[in-house]
């Protein structure tokens, strides 16, 4: 009886332990999203081609915390006896490998932003616009959206009866599911390494040839700052997203704790991706201080460095004594 009575208690532990930890990181991911979401609203200046990517990124994170956390709470810890069945379970497990999809493209393209930006340099800036990359958010959209609903039409005659929602995921990855694995993770991955090779190989090549004083050192270096950031975001999302596949293949039980973190880890990334970009991006820093202090404002974040702050400060001070000058000369 005791024995019976420490196992409910320990379970009904990690229950509450598992909620926890996904209740922390889909308020984490909401709040920190919805800042990056906000501040490009606010701010003409953070209106950049990357930007315009990565606040789609903030969105699909949001609607990822939003929908698919609740939802895991459901099915995957509590198992609430309504969410079983075959149409609930389609529509659940299609819902969560869209967002996943949608991550990966997004990711791709980022990359190839940077890779036009650092090593195609003026012939891309030249070509990229806002309109584009609107145009590259609505394909990250539809492309994520026919790989994931084509992909699982071949599961729409699966009909396991009140089965619940995982036991239907367990035979879609069984039919189909690893099939498309290497297609759409292991490629995407694989473009994103060889464009990430050519843009390092690219900067170090020409590190030592541009003045970083220069109007294209000064776009190359931000161009490069950037990519280090967007790098982070993919080694996380890659980290975050190989490793739960291989704790799916150590452990088969379900509630365990490396089965659980497995899915944890997948949400875990949405909460990430504003903290790599408020550590690493100083305009997104300066437009959120500026944001708290002026949230209604029409002000935008000075985002000049040090020395051109300094060429411009030793300009004005020249022109002034140029203007006075010339009206001393005026007067005599």
């Amino acid at each position: 009886m005791n024995e019976t009575a420490r196992k409910s208690f320990s379970y009904d532990t990690h229950k509450i332990l598992h909620v926890s930890m996904i209740a922390i990181v889909m308020i984490g991911s909401i709040v920190g999203n919805s800042i990056i979401c906000f501040l490009l609203v606010r701010f003409k200046t953070l209106r950049t081609v990357p930007n315009i990517l990565i606040v789609n990124l903030a969105v699909i994170d949001i609607l990822n915390a939003v929908t698919n956390m609740p939802l895991m709470i459901m099915w995957y810890i509590y198992q609430v006896p309504y969410l079983k069945g075959r149409a609930i379970s389609w529509f659940i497990v299609t819902w969560y490998v869209l967002f996943m999809y949608l991550t990966v493209f997004n990711l791709t393209v980022l990359t190839m932003d940077r890779f036009g930006a650092i090593v195609h340099g003026i012939h891309y800036h030249s070509w990229k616009t806002i309109n584009k990359a609107k145009a590259a958010v609505f394909f990250v959209w539809i492309s994520s959206a026919a790989y994931t609903y084509g992909m699982f039409t071949l599961g729409l005659d699966i009909d396991l009866g009140d089965a619940p929602v995982l036991l239907y995921r367990i035979h879609y990855l069984k039919k189909f599911g690893r099939h498309f694995i290497i297609p759409g993770y292991v490629v995407p991955f694989t473009i994103m390494v060889v464009m990430g090779v050519t843009i390092w190989r690219t900067v170090h090549n020409h590190s030592r040839r541009i003045s970083a004083y220069s109007s294209t050192g000064k776009q190359t270096k931000n161009d490069v700052k950037t990519a280090k950031t967007i790098g982070l975001t993919v080694v996380a999302f890659f980290c975050m997203g190989v490793l739960p596949m291989l704790l799916h293949n150590i452990s088969k039980v379900h509630g365990s704790w490396p089965h659980f973190l497995a899915f944890f880890l997948n949400h875990l990334n949405s909460m990430a991706n504003p903290i790599i970009y408020s550590l690493k991006t100083p305009r997104f820093r300066k437009a959120f201080i500026l944001f708290l202090k002026e949230p209604l404002g029409k002000s935008q974040p000075l985002m000049a460095s040090k020395n051109r702050m300094d060429l411009n400060s030793t300009t004005r001070n020249l022109s002034s004594k140029v203007d006075m000058f010339h009206t001393q000369i005026s007067s005599v």
